[in-house]
């Protein structure tokens, strides 16, 4: 059953993956506070999430230059998907990766 409080799955862990593009990034939750160390500096961002399954989260969050960012995160298949903007596109593109620490 999923539950009700999607991000107590996540508060207090630090989680990492690498998109097929070679994206890498750590974050660490504190709460709806999700932090991350990026080559522009520590991001701290706030984080809305919804489990839609067990093990399977939606996120979502703004990000200061990028704008909205969604993503799914599946700790059955250790799978990352996520759909960010396109530099001065009014488009998508989606990306693909994998978790390199679960933060268990």
């Amino acid at each position: 059953m999923a539950n009700p409080d999607p991000i107590s799955v996540f508060d207090a862990k630090t989680i990492s993956y690498t998109y097929d593009n070679g994206w890498s990034f750590t974050n660490t939750f504190d709460g709806h506070l999700r932090i991350s160390h990026v080559s522009r500096g520590e991001l701290r961002e706030h984080v809305e999430m919804i489990e839609l399954r067990d093990g399977l989260f939606f996120a979502s969050w703004i990000d200061d230059e990028m704008g909205l960012l969604a993503q799914i995160i599946d700790f059955e298949t250790d799978t990352v998907l996520a759909a960010v903007p396109v530099d001065d596109e009014p488009r998508t593109q989606i990306l693909t990766g994998r978790l390199t620490d679960r933060g268990e």
